[in-house]
């Protein structure tokens, strides 16, 4: 197994609200090759009780523009088609960190804004379309 492959499906979640009651959800993400690459995010299992468990849908909030994304269902929720997408069309590079607040559920679908921190790294190519 090479050094790509390992750290290909790294979890790199972490929560940032212990009062939930108050706050929004919230989690985040560094950004690696394999969220950017590929056509899904798992979502962390402390979001889950925030998620109704037939919603499929999310909508992203991002630079004053919205993504719709759709989602698994069941044990391992993720972010699916769209995803790809929502990466390409914000440039997001290796090294973001990426914070997502759920900030609305309905029947339809739940809601996050998303904000991004850090640099990311200075690799140009980072992104390979296959």
């Amino acid at each position: 197994m090479d050094a790509s492959h390992s750290t290909k499906r790294a979890l790199t979640y972490s929560s940032t609200s212990d009062d939930e009651e108050e706050n929004h959800p919230t989690f985040e993400v560094v950004m690696t090759d394999s969220y950017i690459n590929y056509d899904d995010l798992y979502t962390p299992r402390k979001i889950y009780k925030h998620l109704p468990p037939t919603i499929e849908t999310a909508l992203l909030h991002f630079c004053s523009k919205e993504w719709f994304v759709s989602m698994s269902v069941g044990d391992r929720r993720r972010f699916k088609e769209g995803w790809k997408l929502f990466i390409l069309d914000n440039y997001f590079k290796r090294g973001f960190i990426v914070k997502f607040t759920l900030v609305d559920v309905s029947s339809l679908y739940v809601d996050f804004n998303v904000e991004v921190k850090g640099e990311g790294t200075l690799d140009h190519n980072l992104v390979e379309i296959d």
